[in-house]
């Protein structure tokens, strides 16, 4: 099979309040969150950690060959760390990862790039994970063709993801739940 060209993101600069503390650096299976996401975008031709200032992400960044980005828009929701991984992005199809799950993989990956990739060429395309009957906005691929619009749609006061993906084609992937399955508190772990 030919190598799939995209950037990859993980999403890192959340406030993990429900967690209590940084979710990207709790550690599972011996390591830490962050370090599962990189690992499950290992194919990227790009990858990149979306963050804010602390140093642990350069730390995590360099550990797989990854550069670290502030994101643009710290602390003010996840449409705007999208719209800075997107305006990053070098390649034409961008899977963004959120830090915090522990089971995403290779394979989960390579399904939402490819399914980007079949959308019909007329509208803005992207891919969302469909498990346990329902859409989830992350894990995402989306054609970076759509960095203008994420940036307008963060602009106008939207913070959810679910706003850009109301905006484009989305084309359903299914996977298993356990690929989507978060960490958002103490009693997730």
């Amino acid at each position: 099979m030919a190598r799939l060209e995209f950037t990859g993101a993980v999403l890192a600069g959340g406030q993990s309040q429900r967690m209590g503390t940084d979710k990207a650096f709790i550690e599972v299976g011996g390591r830490w969150l962050i370090a599962s996401a990189l690992a499950a975008l290992a194919e990227a031709s790009q990858r990149l950690v979306v963050g804010g200032t602390d140093p642990r992400l350069e730390e995590a960044a360099v550990a797989a060959n990854a550069q670290h980005v502030a994101d643009r828009w710290p602390g003010e929701g996840p449409l705007g760390a999208v719209a800075t991984a997107l305006g990053q992005a070098r390649h034409q199809v961008t899977v963004i990862l959120p830090c915090d799950l522990p089971a995403i993989n290779a394979e989960d990956v390579a399904a939402l790039v490819r399914a980007v990739g079949e959308a019909p060429p007329a509208a803005i395309a992207s891919a969302a994970i469909f498990a346990d009957q329902r859409r989830h906005y992350l894990p995402l691929a989306v054609d970076t063709d759509a960095a203008a619009l994420a940036k307008r749609l963060f602009e106008s006061g939207r913070r959810a993801v679910a706003s850009l993906l109301d905006e484009v084609a989305v084309v359903e992937v299914p996977a298993s739940p356990t690929a989507v399955s978060d960490l958002d508190s103490p009693e997730d772990l």
